[in-house]
């Protein structure tokens, strides 16, 4: 009974790995050997080579390996490129789109990322058929749009704009594109930066292995690439990002149409708020009549980490301040990206400043940082939350002012970690030293040059005397 047992294994075994490689044994055996051809030559990039092999494997044996259809985009790369007629060119082409398709048909599960790779190839192939492409890329958008790389986003939007100088697309339909590149890369950038986070933290503590350290850079270079792609993007939609333009698009009869739309109304929220710098500081467009209907509706359809952060900033602009504590807390509570979170942190820091809650403000600039810890921005508040015990802190003038040393500890913190932001630190740490104690008071006192002194209260910093 064993033995007929081990037989019948055997059969069954056999059986599927002939149906694995091809319809008969000999199939099976050519596409093995074809397989292993191509792959050696895919693996020396001899793909113009690997041709005749690949195919006899695709054709014959489709489902024989996954492989199969990872080397064909270089492969049909080279076909192409080397073909010098124009109708074959075309012919495998075609065949190229419709190896993503079977790509799809028998091994799911990436369907995104591959519809999104097919689109920006035929993109390549066809640059000037900008409506298919769109069509195409909006497909794989459609399915997941965290799984489309920044390089064929940026394809997607490319041909957006073609659409767009030819009437084919409006204002609306070019920013709704905008919004679609937006949403995917704030996807991925949250994946990496909730990973860089930790990778980073291995690194600084000298646990991460030589794979996460890799993943790490990846992360770091992709991060880069996503948001150079992003403001390449805006500056070339300036023009169409004034508050004025958008208020033709964004408004009530819009608004009435879309109310129930959860993803017009994320798009409309995320462009009304967005902040833009200019000689006249930041600003956004979150004054238009309708940014409050927006929140609000999206929030009460997702109350998502983001619907939360526009519940606050409204809240703030009506003067609602314990209304804006709790909608940024629960935006904190569901925000997953640790520079958003950080950013929410300095939010509540700004509102606990502003209420004279001190010893809060503090607590969330520390959280702020510890969720980013190159937030210069948060280093900034802090040296502005100490700034502002000045008086409160301490029995006499000098104790009262040493804060103003504690506040330029951490303005000088905050350009060590972000380089970008040393002018506005310099100019916070100017006008922090004249509230500083004079030689004279402190020498009253019993304090000289580099002698330490422990702040109580709240602070609870040490510093070193400096005039």
């Amino acid at each position: 009974m064993k033995r007929f047992l081990i037989v019948c294994i055997a059969l069954i075994s056999f059986g599927a790995q002939a149906q694995k490689w091809g319809p008969t044994e000999a199939d099976s055996i050519r596409c093995f050997e074809n397989y292993n051809n191509f792959g050696s030559l895919c693996n020396s990039k001899e793909y113009l080579q690997a041709y005749e092999p690949w195919l006899m494997v695709y054709t014959t044996c489709p489902q024989a390996s996954e492989v199969v259809y990872k080397f064909a985009p270089k492969i049909f790369d080279a076909k192409i490129k080397a073909e010098t007629d124009p109708a074959k060119k075309q012919a495998l082409i075609d065949a190229l789109m419709g190896m993503y398709d079977d790509w799809n048909r028998y091994y799911p599960g990436n369907e995104a990322k591959i519809l999104g790779q097919k689109a920006n190839d035929y993109y390549d192939y066809h640059p000037k058929d900008s409506y298919k492409a769109f069509t195409m890329f909006n497909a794989a958008l459609a399915v997941n749009p965290g799984d489309i790389q920044p390089l064929y986003l940026n394809n997607y939007f490319n041909a957006a704009i073609a659409l767009y100088k030819v009437d084919t697309l409006d204002s609306e339909g070019l920013l709704n594109a905008y919004g679609a590149v937006g949403e995917a890369i704030e996807m991925q950038t949250d994946n990496w930066n909730r990973e860089i986070s930790t990778l980073t933290e291995k690194d600084t503590l000298g646990t991460i292995s030589a794979r996460e350290k890799r993943v790490l850079d990846i992360d770091k270079r992709l991060l880069e690439q996503s948001n150079k792609l992003i403001g390449n993007i805006e500056r070339g939609l300036a023009p169409l990002l004034t508050c004025d333009r958008l208020g033709l698009i964004y408004n009530q009869d819009n608004f009435d149409k879309h109310a129930g739309d959860a993803a017009w109304l994320r798009r409309a929220e995320k462009m009304l708020s967005k902040e833009r710098t200019d000689t006249a500081g930041t600003s956004d467009c979150t004054d238009n009549p309708i940014y409050y209907q927006v929140a609000q509706s999206l929030y009460d359809l997702e109350p998502s980490a983001q619907a939360a952060r526009s519940m606050g900033v409204l809240s703030i602009k009506n003067e609602k301040y314990d209304d804006a504590l709790k909608y940024f807390t629960d935006a904190i509570a569901q925000e997953a990206d640790p520079l958003k979170k950080s950013r929410d942190y300095l939010r509540l820091a700004a509102i606990h400043l502003k209420l004279g809650n001190l010893a809060a403000a503090k607590g969330d600039c520390s959280n702020a940082i510890r969720a980013n810890e190159n937030s210069g921005e948060a280093y900034l508040m802090w040296a502005n939350v100490y700034a502002s015990a000045a008086g409160s802190c301490g029995n006499n003038v000098f104790e009262k002012n040493a804060v103003y040393w504690a506040a330029i500890d951490k303005a000088n913190r905050a350009k060590s970690v972000d380089p970008s932001i040393a002018g506005r630190a310099d100019k916070t740490i100017a006008k922090l030293r004249a509230g500083i104690p004079d030689k004279s008071i402190s020498f009253q006192f019993g304090y000289k040059e580099g002698d330490r002194y422990s702040i109580g209260c709240w602070i609870n910093e040490t510093v070193t005397v400096r005039f």
